[in-house]
């Protein structure tokens, strides 16, 4: 199945993308199954500089695409990525429920002290903050209502060399035991192979200790916001992703 379950379009602040431009090139290139996954971020830092777009609006330009898209081989996915979900968990469960939503992704996108950890970083993290990371991401997998963790490790897109992480190993035990016991995914994001990291996310020592922990929900997502960059790199994703012993859910 060839997939991508991690897409923003033009209901994302930061994506200049257009849902039907995208649909048409996914048609082309013979994916079977896309995910739109437009941001839901409600840290007051991101409202007072992005505000909030109309998600209900956006449910509904997902519905008509799935419609226009009912006799081709292509599945289209109406999804949201919420931001550091565990931090503003009360409001965004309250939203979410009156959404009409088939994929739900959680993602940590800033530190305790706000660092933003998405962008390019003045300086590398130290340990500390390397486990202040993981710690919110444990935090969660624990308490949010997510079918999928998005680019575990994020932090690393800009940096050149793998990060020594190994001190950080039970914390993401008790990470990815949590999510085979509450049935979540871990995804696949390949967005770093276009910036400076040139690896997948999470690495790969990584992914094989999720599924020693039991984990083989997987997602692969190029986390795309602009056309150009959308099936870039497939072809040089880990050709161990597609020997059929990962399962990758439909949703």
């Amino acid at each position: 199945m060839k997939a991508d379950y991690h897409l923003h379009t033009e209901y994302s602040y930061d994506s200049r993308m257009k849902a039907k431009e995208l649909v048409d090139k996914a048609l082309a290139l013979n994916y079977d199954l896309i995910a739109i996954t437009e941001h839901l971020d409600l840290l007051p830092n991101e409202l007072l500089v992005y505000g909030l777009p109309a998600f209900k609006k956006y449910c509904q330009g997902m519905q008509a695409l799935k419609e226009r898209l009912a006799d081709t081989p292509l599945k289209l996915l109406c999804g949201i990525e919420v931001g550091d979900y565990n931090r503003v968990r009360p409001f965004a469960d309250c939203l979410l429920e009156q959404l009409d939503l088939d994929l739900v992704m959680g993602a940590v996108h800033f530190l305790n002290d706000f660092t933003n950890v998405a962008v390019p970083l003045k300086a590398p993290l130290t340990p500390s903050e390397i486990a202040s990371y993981y710690h919110l991401n444990l935090d969660l997998v624990q308490h949010c209502k997510i079918d999928v963790i998005a680019h575990l490790g994020v932090y690393k897109r800009y940096y050149e060399d793998m990060p020594d992480e190994s001190f950080c190993r039970d914390i993401l035990k008790d990470i990815f035991q949590t999510m085979v016991e509450r049935g979540i995914a871990l995804e696949i994001n390949f967005s770093s192979l276009r910036k400076p990291y040139a690896r997948i996310l999470p690495d790969e020592w990584q992914i094989e200790l999720y599924m020693d922990c039991g984990g083989s929900l997987f997602t692969l997502g190029s986390d795309s916001h602009l056309l150009e960059h959308f099936d870039l790199n497939y072809d040089k994703l880990p050709q161990w992703l597609f020997n059929g012993s990962l399962q990758f859910p439909r949703f």
